[in-house]
């Protein structure tokens, strides 16, 4: 009787230890408020499968839409180009070295991005066009909303942030979530907004426009 009641509270214990828990956290600017497009990653477990569907990085009123786009390591991402002009969508980052010259509508095949890292996007035309593929070696993760807030069903010891504006973060930060327990599970970030480009006139605007 007295072992069967042992060999019960053991299980018990070892169910509980195996529970899945949740995990919510909320990612804040120097000044108090939500931040939105951090990247919140938990930085372990490897990817077992891609969506074969790709991933969308539209282009809307000269801005790329999302900000920032999170995709796992071996998934594709279309380009599509909504504004009624043409754009030229480049990059140098070391992932993935690219470029889609002027076009209109949607390129013919999506792009592969099959490396882990930091992409960012520009266009050959517009200056003020900059966006961010944060192409993750981890299975899960988020893309924060203006709430700021995100959460995971996961048991885990740490988490992994990344924002655009965080001066010299080429990789993301990582927290100890024992240590967040003790800030409400807040991340504070020090964010420093690009400042705004002139517009300028374009001499080659009968190039890219209708």
């Amino acid at each position: 009787m007295v072992r069967a009641l042992l060999f019960g509270i053991l299980y018990l214990l070892l169910l509980s230890s195996q529970t899945v828990l949740g995990l919510e956290v909320q990612i804040i600017d120097q000044h108090g408020n939500p931040v939105k497009n951090a990247v919140v990653s938990i930085p372990e477990g490897q990817i077992e499968s891609v969506s074969s569907e790709p991933a969308v990085m539209d282009q809307v009123k000269r801005q790329f839409s999302p900000l920032v786009l999170a995709v796992e390591k071996g998934r594709e991402v279309v380009f599509p180009n909504s504004d009624n002009i043409r754009h030229h969508v480049y990059s140098f980052s070391k992932p993935k070295n690219f470029q889609i010259k002027l076009y209109k509508g949607v390129p013919k095949k999506p792009l592969l991005f099959d490396q882990p890292g930091i992409v960012v996007l520009g266009c050959n035309i517009h200056d003020s066009m900059i966006g961010y593929i944060f192409v993750s070696q981890w299975p899960t993760f988020k893309v924060t909303p203006s709430s700021g807030q995100v959460n995971f069903e996961s048991s885990a010891k740490e988490i992994a942030v990344w924002h655009p504006w965080v001066s010299g973060l080429e990789k993301p930060e990582r927290f100890l979530v024992s240590e967040l327990r003790g800030k409400d599970f807040k991340i504070e970030l020090n964010l420093m907004p690009p400042k705004p480009i002139k517009k300028l006139k374009n001499k080659f605007k009968k190039f890219y426009s209708n």
